[in-house]
């Protein structure tokens, strides 16, 4: 290994990765009320399930993205004391610290609508809500992210190790998390199981796989007579993954037809595997194809996107306690309206902490455009 801390080439692709990944994650949340409220027969209720389905790529791919950045930044460099100081005082400052603040915040605002236990029981529980992101809804991806930054070290000794390892990682991340699934399911039968980075092994493997190779896999796909139908196959893979997932979702939420729990949890699995691959894939060619305009444009949003994370769902709260509901026409209008403001709103409040507020990272992470 290279005995260096020099940081390699900044992808561009990685932050409209991530802001097609944020637009995901926010179909997710902002079309849960018009999921919830429209009756299962009707049209809009099809649509929204398609949607909030589609949005289920949001944290896998984010994992997947995780695992490539680690990987293509660290692999090469040796293992010591200097660079896992550096890890981890970069991830506590820029991660783990508006991770602590926003769930403090959102543990406040909580209580502020809903009241307040004793003072000896809410400092239990903000105990305990920090210690498995359950501050709100949406935290749980930061504190899965933290178990991997636990696990990084470890992996990273492995994968420089072990060849067979690094080369099969793809086949290692699947067999992992598909063990953990079966051991869950007849032994540790932990609920949480969302919350936990096991369930997730196969995206940060896959990830890693590609920080790793990511030169080669790069001149692999400039020679389209050997890559396009390996591409092409994955964009068909995620077509019938996402068809399949939706129509399962969609049975089981109108109640026409069950199935066990193994056939969901392959049926997000394999979304969420294509998914990552797709927009990877789509991430490059923007970056070839896009107007400058418009990549600005995804760089903006990619590089706000961890602060968009934290911040959305204030935004969102906020915008649904004034909206009205009114006619169909009207109520539908505002779940396009509640996303718009949701995204804009964020991006707007972040961007201008970054701008504007020294110490921003303190709240938002830090903010990669700023090279």
């Amino acid at each position: 290994m290279v005995n260096t801390l020099q940081n390699k080439k900044f992808l561009d692709e990685i932050q409209y990765a991530r802001a097609f990944a944020m637009l995901a994650v926010l179909c997710v949340h902002c079309t849960s009320t018009g999921l919830g409220s429209s009756p299962h027969e009707s049209f809009m209720f099809s649509i929204y399930n398609f949607f909030n389905v589609l949005g289920s790529l949001g944290v896998p791919t984010f994992i997947f993205l995780s695992g490539f950045i680690f990987f293509y930044s660290y692999y090469d460099k040796t293992l010591n004391a200097k660079l896992l100081k550096r890890f981890y005082v970069n991830r506590f400052t820029t991660i783990l610290l508006p991770y602590l603040i926003f769930s403090l915040l959102y543990w406040v605002i909580k209580g502020y609508l809903y009241g307040m236990g004793d003072w000896q029981s809410e400092s239990k529980r903000i105990v305990y809500l920090l210690a498995t992101g359950k501050a709100h809804t949406h935290l749980y991806f930061v504190f899965i992210t933290v178990q991997f930054y636990v696990l990084f070290p470890v992996l990273l000794y492995i994968f420089q190790k072990f060849k067979f390892v690094r080369k099969y990682a793809i086949i290692h991340g699947i067999l992992l998390q598909f063990l953990w699934v079966y051991l869950n399911s007849k032994y540790f039968q932990v609920e949480m199981k969302g919350s936990i980075c096991f369930s997730y092994m196969m995206f940060y493997f896959i990830g890693a796989f590609f920080g790793i190779y990511y030169q080669q896999i790069l001149e692999w796909t400039k020679d389209l007579k050997n890559s396009i139908a390996c591409i092409c196959s994955i964009f068909f893979g995620y077509g019938l993954s996402l068809c399949f997932y939706v129509g399962i979702i969609y049975l089981a939420k109108t109640k026409e037809f069950y199935l066990s729990n193994k056939w969901y949890e392959l049926g997000w699995t394999m979304h969420g595997l294509f998914a990552g691959l797709v927009i990877f894939i789509i991430a490059h060619y923007a970056e070839i194809k896009f107007s400058i305009k418009v990549k600005r444009f995804f760089m903006g949003m990619g590089a706000a996107s961890f602060g968009i994370y934290l911040i959305h769902p204030v935004v969102l709260m906020i915008t649904r306690g004034i909206l009205d509901s009114g006619t169909p026409i009207v109520f539908h209008s505002w779940q396009v309206i509640s996303f718009l403001l949701s995204l804009f709103g964020s991006w707007a409040v972040v961007r201008f902490f970054y701008n504007y507020i020294p110490y921003s990272w303190v709240l938002f992470g830090k903010d990669s455009l700023k090279k």
